[in-house]
């Protein structure tokens, strides 16, 4: 509709006015969204389509049948990627009820009646769209049923009573008083009904929502790393890159991957045998035992960072880990450590004390040490220029959980492509990274897993590499779904819950606050959800100045739950604990303070309700109490 300008925030429209959404509008009421316009936006499409592919794959495949694949790149033709420009809306529902006398019924019909086109009623009291609609779990919203007309001596009084809940909600004559009916139910023979499985029951009618449930329209958005995408291509060719970046994301090599792969490239360059070797062989006849001379022969025999590349294969053949092409997460973490303004605790020590603040630099490193020894958290830093960016490719309706529901694309534009709204900026981070000894050892205490421990941290990552290859594979792969690896997901996301949980020490709201699981990389990511040129600093400031109260309160408050010990001997995993209504990655699914802190597993997971004997945080809640 030609409508009266009005100004939102990019994410504001990212989640709440995206097409098929109804929000109020302050001059038009409540409104549908049509269509929302498209400006260009610098995104890593791989990573984008890699992102939405991995969340489509958490969908049943018949309730994602609108899609075309996104791992096929002859397929992403049929998407169309941009930032969100313009909102294009029209009033909905066009369902009217009189604040007098509550008659009610179509703006149509109440025109014929009588009303004005002003909206007033021929009582002369104002029309008010009614705030109800109905839904579906396929995707489907119409507007509520209104009878043909009232009583037969009254058919133009149609009236509706609406106390504000919906199964008490009826429809009346405004005359006669008589009940007409209470709200009616729309059937639904939708491909939703037909494609459940067996066992499960049907919902075959549309329900009645009021217009403001949060559950009428659930956008979904998806986060991903944006990583230049020149960048990931050099990285992906490069001769050894699997090695290199293993290398690096194993700590085993301190060099930047990217600096590494451009001197290796640079080492067989004509330039180089035209010109550096030149030189050197005129200094070789002078001074054949010059520094320069053994350098340059040594770097001719083994190349940099061709240390750390044997090492690794040494590693990999004696885990008898198979070799592949370098994944997604592996690029991603890779370029986060190469290419990102990191700060470390050691960091901010030496910043504090430079500034005369000793007791502020002696808790941080005391942070730094109840996190290695008693969390098992390896690493935490503070990603200061997170290159985040989201986004948006459906939504559904009545619920978001993908087991109940059917994933809805937007609706195509004029040229018949499916679109994907799209933000980009630099937010604040917190990265943390358990440490992989920790992990492999505790899946041993747990009976998850067989074998002689590791006696180091880099035998650790290669035998997690060989032994759980479900950690780097994607929902749609067949090894996904290995106890071993759900396990392992299992903890690394009910700790960045549990951290999250008392995210208040920063002034976010946990609200604001998303994560970005790597699994593979034993990692999570806490990052402010802000997409303003501006950063607020309140990630960094509890990094630098409460880390370690944070951490301890997070070991503390996780254990308990208002629910327990109903929730504890059920799997320890409630709305009253672990599980967040906003920006959960998984949609609240593989989260149990069992893997924390030990006790029975959900029975509906694939741990089947075991016990786990020994949580990773046993020691830590031990220790708590005296820190």
């Amino acid at each position: 509709m030609a409508s009266k300008e009005f100004t939102r925030g990019a994410t504001q429209i990212l989640f709440r006015h995206l097409p098929e959404a109804i929000f109020e509008h302050d001059d038009y009421g409540l409104c549908k969204v049509t269509q929302v316009a498209l400006r260009e936006v610098e995104v890593n499409k791989d990573a984008l389509f890699d992102a939405v592919a991995d969340a489509l794959a958490m969908w049943p495949p018949a309730f994602a049948t609108k899609y075309p694949d996104p791992r096929d790149p002859a397929q992403r033709g049929h998407y169309t990627v941009g930032a969100p420009r313009e909102v294009r809306f029209t009033p909905y529902p066009q369902v009217f009820r009189c604040r007098t006398c509550s008659r009610a019924g179509q703006f149509t019909q109440l025109i014929k009646r009588g009303a004005s086109a002003t909206g007033r009623c021929v009582c002369g009291g104002r029309l008010n769209q009614l705030r109800y609609v109905q839904a579906h779990n396929c995707g489907r919203m119409e507007e509520i049923f209104v009878p043909p007309q009232a009583c037969a001596h009254h058919p133009n009084d149609l009236a509706f009573y609406d106390p504000g809940r919906v199964k008490q909600a009826r429809w009346y004559c405004a005359t006669c008083r008589a009940d007409l009916q209470a709200l009616r139910m729309t059937p639904c023979k939708c491909a939703y009904n037909q494609s459940l499985p067996p066992g499960r029951q049907p919902e075959k009618f549309l329900r009645v929502v009021p217009t403001a449930d949060p559950s009428l329209y659930v956008p979904h958005p998806v986060a991903f790393i944006n990583f230049p995408e020149d960048a990931q291509g050099r990285l992906r060719a490069a001769p050894d890159a699997l090695q290199l970046m293993l290398a690096r994301t194993w700590g085993t090599m301190t060099d930047k991957v990217h600096d590494v792969i451009q001197e290796r490239a640079n080492r067989v360059k004509p330039e180089d045998a035209d010109t550096m070797a030149q030189m050197v062989e005129a200094l070789r006849k002078v001074d054949p035992t010059n520094k320069l001379v053994q350098d340059y022969d040594a770097k001719k025999k083994q190349p940099k960072g061709q240390v750390e590349v044997d090492r690794v294969n040494q590693l990999l053949a004696a885990a008898k880990a198979l070799v592949e092409p370098p994944r997604r997460w592996l690029v991603e973490h890779t370029t986060l450590l190469d290419r990102t303004d990191l700060s470390t605790p050691a960091d901010v020590a030496a910043m504090l004390r430079r500034a005369g603040d000793e007791a502020g630099a002696a808790d941080i490193e005391q942070g730094q040490r109840n996190a290695e020894e008693l969390l098992g958290i390896a690493n935490i830093r503070v990603i200061n220029d997170f290159p985040l960016a989201l986004c948006a490719y459906g939504y559904t309706r009545t619920t978001r959980d993908p087991q109940r529901t059917v994933i809805n694309p937007f609706p195509m534009d004029d040229r018949g492509q499916l679109l994907i709204y799209a933000l980009a900026n630099e937010t604040e981070a917190l990265w943390f990274q358990l440490d992989p000894l920790r992990v492999f050892r505790w899946l041993l205490d747990n009976g998850l897993a067989s074998g002689t421990p590791p006696s180091t941290r880099e035998e650790a990552w290669a035998r997690l590499y060989a032994d759980v290859p479900g950690l780097r594979q994607a929902a749609h792969e067949p090894m996904h779904g290995q106890t071993e690896a759900v396990a392992v997901r299992t903890l690394l996301h009910t700790l960045s819950h549990l951290f999250l949980r008392r995210i208040e020490w920063s002034g976010f709201a946990p609200s604001s606050v998303g994560e970005y699981l790597i699994p593979a990389s034993l990692s999570f990511i806490l990052y402010a959800n802000r997409y303003a040129e501006t950063k607020i600093g309140g990630l960094t400031t509890l990094f630098e100045q409460r880390l370690n109260t944070w951490l301890w309160d997070a070991v503390q408050s996780g254990h308990e739950c208002v629910y327990d010990p109903l929730c504890s001997d059920d799997g320890g995993s409630c709305a009253g604990c672990t599980h967040r209504e906003h920006n959960c990655v998984s949609f609240n699914r593989e989260l149990s303070r069992a893997t924390v802190y030990g006790g029975p597993t959900p029975q509906h997971s694939a741990f089947e309700g075991q016990t786990l004997p020994r949580g990773y945080w046993h020691d830590a809640w031990k220790a708590a109490p005296e820190a």
